[in-house]
Protein backbone atom coordinates (compact mmCIF):
# COMPACT_ATOMS: atom_id res chain seq x y z
CA UNK A 1 0.00 0.00 0.00
CA UNK A 2 2.88 2.85 1.00
CA UNK A 3 4.65 1.51 -2.16
CA UNK A 4 1.52 2.07 -4.44
CA UNK A 5 0.72 5.09 -2.52
CA UNK A 6 4.41 6.24 -3.22
CA UNK A 7 3.94 6.19 -6.67
CA UNK A 8 0.81 7.02 -7.55
CA UNK A 9 2.29 10.27 -5.55
CA UNK A 10 5.63 10.90 -7.73
CA UNK A 11 3.11 10.14 -10.72
CA UNK A 12 1.02 12.53 -9.93
CA UNK A 13 3.84 15.23 -9.05
CA UNK A 14 4.97 14.44 -12.57
CA UNK A 15 1.91 14.93 -14.20
CA UNK A 16 1.79 18.43 -12.48
CA UNK A 17 5.25 19.30 -13.36
CA UNK A 18 4.08 19.00 -17.04
CA UNK A 19 0.86 20.73 -16.54
CA UNK A 20 2.48 23.63 -14.36
CA UNK A 21 2.95 26.90 -16.57
CA UNK A 22 6.45 27.14 -15.17
CA UNK A 23 7.26 23.55 -17.05
CA UNK A 24 10.24 22.95 -18.92
CA UNK A 25 8.35 23.76 -22.08
CA UNK A 26 7.51 27.31 -21.60
CA UNK A 27 11.32 27.71 -20.19
CA UNK A 28 12.26 26.73 -23.85
CA UNK A 29 9.89 29.42 -25.20
CA UNK A 30 10.74 32.09 -23.00
CA UNK A 31 14.46 32.96 -24.83
CA UNK A 32 12.10 32.97 -28.51
CA UNK A 33 9.83 35.31 -26.74
CA UNK A 34 12.89 38.02 -25.65
CA UNK A 35 14.40 37.43 -29.52
CA UNK A 36 11.17 38.33 -30.80
CA UNK A 37 10.66 41.70 -28.69
CA UNK A 38 14.20 42.57 -29.33
CA UNK A 39 13.91 41.91 -33.33
CA UNK A 40 10.72 44.34 -32.73
CA UNK A 41 12.54 46.80 -30.90
CA UNK A 42 15.43 46.63 -33.21
CA UNK A 43 12.95 47.56 -36.11
CA UNK A 44 11.12 50.30 -34.60
CA UNK A 45 14.52 52.06 -34.28
CA UNK A 46 15.29 51.28 -37.41
CA UNK A 47 12.45 52.57 -38.88
CA UNK A 48 12.91 55.29 -36.60
CA UNK A 49 16.10 56.06 -37.88
CA UNK A 50 14.76 55.71 -41.24
CA UNK A 51 12.25 58.34 -41.10
CA UNK A 52 14.78 61.07 -39.33
CA UNK A 53 17.24 60.69 -42.11
CA UNK A 54 14.26 60.78 -44.86
CA UNK A 55 13.49 64.11 -42.47
CA UNK A 56 17.17 65.34 -42.96
CA UNK A 57 17.15 64.40 -46.51
CA UNK A 58 14.03 66.08 -47.30
CA UNK A 59 15.48 69.27 -44.92
CA UNK A 60 18.18 69.39 -47.32
CA UNK A 61 16.46 69.60 -50.21
CA UNK A 62 14.42 72.25 -49.89
CA UNK A 63 17.95 74.51 -48.24
CA UNK A 64 19.65 73.34 -51.27
CA UNK A 65 16.47 74.62 -53.86
CA UNK A 66 16.29 77.73 -51.42
CA UNK A 67 20.12 78.66 -51.96
CA UNK A 68 20.30 77.52 -55.47
CA UNK A 69 17.09 80.47 -56.16
CA UNK A 70 18.61 82.50 -54.02
CA UNK A 71 21.91 82.32 -55.62
CA UNK A 72 20.52 83.00 -59.28
CA UNK A 73 18.60 85.81 -58.04
CA UNK A 74 21.70 87.55 -56.63
CA UNK A 75 23.51 86.78 -59.62
CA UNK A 76 20.90 87.81 -61.82
CA UNK A 77 21.01 91.15 -60.00
CA UNK A 78 25.05 91.10 -59.90
CA UNK A 79 25.32 91.06 -63.75
CA UNK A 80 22.73 93.29 -65.17
CA UNK A 81 22.88 95.34 -68.19
CA UNK A 82 25.67 97.69 -66.52
CA UNK A 83 27.47 94.75 -64.35
CA UNK A 84 28.24 92.84 -67.53
CA UNK A 85 29.07 96.23 -69.46
CA UNK A 86 31.88 96.67 -66.80
CA UNK A 87 33.24 93.28 -66.94
CA UNK A 88 33.47 93.70 -70.60
CA UNK A 89 35.13 97.29 -70.89
CA UNK A 90 38.02 98.68 -69.60
CA UNK A 91 37.46 100.70 -66.54
CA UNK A 92 35.71 104.37 -67.07
CA UNK A 93 34.33 106.81 -64.36
CA UNK A 94 31.87 107.37 -67.21
CA UNK A 95 30.16 104.17 -66.42
CA UNK A 96 28.13 105.00 -63.37
CA UNK A 97 26.02 106.80 -66.36
CA UNK A 98 25.66 104.20 -68.95
CA UNK A 99 22.27 103.01 -69.71
CA UNK A 100 20.87 100.77 -72.28
CA UNK A 101 17.64 100.76 -74.46
CA UNK A 102 16.40 98.48 -77.79
CA UNK A 103 16.86 100.58 -80.69
CA UNK A 104 15.78 99.39 -84.56
CA UNK A 105 18.16 101.28 -86.98
CA UNK A 106 16.30 103.02 -89.36
CA UNK A 107 18.81 103.19 -92.37
CA UNK A 108 17.59 102.19 -96.03
CA UNK A 109 19.17 103.96 -98.54
CA UNK A 110 15.47 105.87 -99.40
CA UNK A 111 15.25 106.98 -95.27
CA UNK A 112 14.31 110.57 -95.13
CA UNK A 113 17.66 112.73 -93.99
CA UNK A 114 17.95 113.21 -90.74
CA UNK A 115 19.45 116.17 -89.19
CA UNK A 116 23.50 114.49 -89.20
CA UNK A 117 22.94 113.32 -92.98
CA UNK A 118 23.38 114.78 -96.45
CA UNK A 119 24.83 118.24 -97.31
CA UNK A 120 26.21 120.18 -95.05
CA UNK A 121 24.37 123.20 -93.63
CA UNK A 122 25.01 126.04 -90.86
CA UNK A 123 22.45 123.84 -89.05
CA UNK A 124 24.12 120.24 -89.58
CA UNK A 125 27.35 121.23 -88.58
CA UNK A 126 26.29 122.32 -85.41
CA UNK A 127 24.16 119.55 -84.91
CA UNK A 128 27.40 117.29 -85.60
CA UNK A 129 29.31 119.69 -83.17
CA UNK A 130 26.67 119.14 -80.41
CA UNK A 131 27.60 114.88 -79.88
CA UNK A 132 30.94 115.14 -79.19
CA UNK A 133 32.87 118.24 -78.04
CA UNK A 134 32.71 118.23 -74.60
CA UNK A 135 35.45 118.91 -72.06
CA UNK A 136 38.12 116.46 -70.24
CA UNK A 137 37.53 115.02 -66.98
CA UNK A 138 38.93 114.02 -64.34
CA UNK A 139 40.61 110.26 -63.90
CA UNK A 140 42.40 109.13 -60.59
CA UNK A 141 45.66 107.89 -60.70
CA UNK A 142 45.06 104.93 -59.11
CA UNK A 143 42.93 103.63 -62.28
CA UNK A 144 46.37 104.25 -64.60
CA UNK A 145 46.61 100.03 -63.89
CA UNK A 146 43.23 99.62 -65.09
CA UNK A 147 43.61 100.99 -68.57
CA UNK A 148 47.15 99.32 -69.18
CA UNK A 149 49.14 102.93 -68.61
CA UNK A 150 52.08 103.13 -67.02
CA UNK A 151 52.82 105.41 -64.26
CA UNK A 152 55.92 106.45 -65.31
CA UNK A 153 54.40 108.55 -67.47
CA UNK A 154 54.57 112.46 -67.14
CA UNK A 155 50.54 112.54 -67.70
CA UNK A 156 48.41 115.65 -68.08
CA UNK A 157 47.18 116.44 -64.82
CA UNK A 158 44.25 118.71 -63.26
CA UNK A 159 46.45 120.32 -61.03
CA UNK A 160 49.88 120.27 -62.65
CA UNK A 161 52.91 119.41 -60.69
CA UNK A 162 50.56 117.54 -58.21
CA UNK A 163 51.60 113.55 -58.47
CA UNK A 164 48.56 112.91 -56.72
CA UNK A 165 46.88 115.02 -58.92
CA UNK A 166 43.89 112.65 -61.12
CA UNK A 167 44.91 112.58 -64.15
CA UNK A 168 42.86 114.16 -67.30
CA UNK A 169 40.53 112.00 -69.66
CA UNK A 170 38.59 112.68 -72.34
CA UNK A 171 36.18 110.39 -74.18
CA UNK A 172 36.89 108.16 -76.65
CA UNK A 173 33.53 107.97 -77.77
CA UNK A 174 33.56 111.48 -78.68
CA UNK A 175 37.18 110.99 -80.23
CA UNK A 176 35.68 108.47 -82.56
CA UNK A 177 32.56 110.55 -83.46
CA UNK A 178 34.79 113.72 -84.01
CA UNK A 179 37.06 111.00 -86.59
CA UNK A 180 33.76 110.21 -88.62
CA UNK A 181 32.42 113.44 -88.62
CA UNK A 182 35.89 114.97 -90.01
CA UNK A 183 35.94 112.27 -92.71
CA UNK A 184 32.15 113.77 -93.72
CA UNK A 185 33.32 117.30 -93.92
CA UNK A 186 36.43 115.98 -95.75
CA UNK A 187 34.15 114.05 -98.17
CA UNK A 188 32.30 117.86 -98.25
CA UNK A 189 35.65 119.64 -98.09
CA UNK A 190 34.78 120.80 -102.10
CA UNK A 191 31.25 122.68 -100.35
CA UNK A 192 32.16 123.76 -97.52
CA UNK A 193 34.78 125.94 -95.57
CA UNK A 194 35.75 124.31 -92.41
CA UNK A 195 39.48 125.83 -92.76
CA UNK A 196 38.38 128.09 -89.20
CA UNK A 197 38.84 124.37 -87.55
CA UNK A 198 41.20 123.28 -85.55
CA UNK A 199 41.33 120.07 -87.58
CA UNK A 200 41.80 121.74 -90.86
CA UNK A 201 44.85 123.68 -89.35
CA UNK A 202 48.13 122.34 -90.64
CA UNK A 203 48.12 122.50 -94.61
CA UNK A 204 46.81 119.59 -96.69
CA UNK A 205 49.12 117.05 -95.81
CA UNK A 206 48.39 117.25 -92.07
CA UNK A 207 44.97 117.39 -92.87
CA UNK A 208 44.93 114.15 -94.95
CA UNK A 209 47.11 112.43 -92.36
CA UNK A 210 44.60 113.40 -90.03
CA UNK A 211 41.83 111.98 -92.13
CA UNK A 212 44.20 108.34 -92.20
CA UNK A 213 43.93 108.70 -88.44
CA UNK A 214 40.48 109.17 -87.93
CA UNK A 215 39.59 106.03 -90.73
CA UNK A 216 41.90 103.97 -88.75
CA UNK A 217 40.71 104.81 -85.35
CA UNK A 218 37.00 103.68 -87.10
CA UNK A 219 38.35 100.35 -88.06
CA UNK A 220 39.99 99.34 -84.81
CA UNK A 221 36.62 100.18 -83.11
CA UNK A 222 34.57 98.47 -85.53
CA UNK A 223 36.45 95.44 -85.90
CA UNK A 224 36.52 95.40 -81.74
CA UNK A 225 32.75 95.52 -81.11
CA UNK A 226 32.23 93.06 -84.27
CA UNK A 227 28.15 93.86 -84.90
CA UNK A 228 26.99 90.34 -85.57
CA UNK A 229 23.83 91.48 -85.83
CA UNK A 230 21.90 90.10 -89.21
CA UNK A 231 20.76 91.69 -91.91
CA UNK A 232 18.25 90.47 -94.05
CA UNK A 233 17.57 90.24 -97.53
CA UNK A 234 14.09 90.62 -99.06
CA UNK A 235 12.66 90.23 -102.41
CA UNK A 236 11.99 93.59 -104.17
CA UNK A 237 10.90 93.91 -107.52
CA UNK A 238 12.50 97.37 -107.73
CA UNK A 239 15.66 96.39 -106.03
CA UNK A 240 19.08 95.66 -107.56
CA UNK A 241 18.78 92.06 -108.87
CA UNK A 242 15.29 92.18 -107.63
CA UNK A 243 16.75 92.24 -104.18
CA UNK A 244 17.04 95.00 -101.21
CA UNK A 245 19.15 94.38 -97.95
CA UNK A 246 17.23 95.62 -95.11
CA UNK A 247 19.23 97.76 -92.71
CA UNK A 248 16.47 98.15 -90.14
CA UNK A 249 18.28 96.17 -87.57
CA UNK A 250 17.76 95.81 -83.91
CA UNK A 251 20.55 96.64 -81.16
CA UNK A 252 20.98 97.37 -77.63
CA UNK A 253 22.60 100.66 -77.73
CA UNK A 254 23.68 102.80 -74.65
CA UNK A 255 22.00 106.04 -74.47
CA UNK A 256 24.14 108.77 -75.73
CA UNK A 257 22.40 111.60 -73.73
CA UNK A 258 23.16 110.34 -70.02
CA UNK A 259 26.53 110.25 -70.67
CA UNK A 260 26.78 113.85 -72.32
CA UNK A 261 25.70 114.76 -69.59
CA UNK A 262 27.59 112.87 -66.98
CA UNK A 263 30.86 114.74 -68.60
CA UNK A 264 29.35 118.17 -68.71
CA UNK A 265 28.97 117.67 -64.66
CA UNK A 266 32.12 116.56 -64.20
CA UNK A 267 33.78 118.67 -67.11
CA UNK A 268 37.17 120.53 -65.67
CA UNK A 269 38.50 122.42 -68.79
CA UNK A 270 37.04 122.43 -72.26
CA UNK A 271 40.78 121.96 -74.03
CA UNK A 272 43.48 119.54 -74.82
CA UNK A 273 45.71 122.04 -75.74
CA UNK A 274 46.87 125.36 -74.93
CA UNK A 275 46.46 128.41 -77.00
CA UNK A 276 47.45 128.63 -80.41
CA UNK A 277 48.93 124.96 -80.03
CA UNK A 278 48.02 123.40 -83.73
CA UNK A 279 49.38 121.45 -86.48
CA UNK A 280 52.28 119.19 -84.50
CA UNK A 281 50.19 116.09 -85.38
CA UNK A 282 48.62 115.75 -81.79
CA UNK A 283 44.79 115.08 -81.29
CA UNK A 284 43.26 118.92 -81.22
CA UNK A 285 39.52 117.47 -81.32
CA UNK A 286 38.61 119.80 -78.44
CA UNK A 287 41.24 122.37 -78.28
CA UNK A 288 40.16 125.68 -76.15
CA UNK A 289 39.93 127.97 -78.85
CA UNK A 290 38.43 125.64 -81.18
CA UNK A 291 35.61 125.18 -78.86
CA UNK A 292 35.07 129.25 -78.13
CA UNK A 293 35.61 129.90 -82.11
CA UNK A 294 32.07 128.34 -82.06
CA UNK A 295 30.66 129.37 -79.05
CA UNK A 296 30.11 125.78 -77.48
CA UNK A 297 31.33 125.43 -74.13
CA UNK A 298 30.13 122.45 -71.95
Amino acid sequence: MYSLNGSHTRRDKVEARSLSPNSSLDEQAVPFLAHDTELEKGLVEENCLAKKYLYVNISLLILSVIFFLGSVIVQSRRFGDKECATHLSAYSPVMEAVEYEWVTFENEFSTAPTKYRGKPTADLEQAWTELWKYGAFPVGVQHLGDLNQSSEVDWRRVTPGDPRSPTVGLLEGFHQIHCLNLIRQYTYREEWDYSSEASWHGGPEMVRWHVDHCIETLRMNLMCTADVTPYLIWNDPAGFNGESPSFNTLHKCRKWEPIVEWVKQNVIFNGTAKEGEHGNGEEHHIGQHDVHEHGHTA
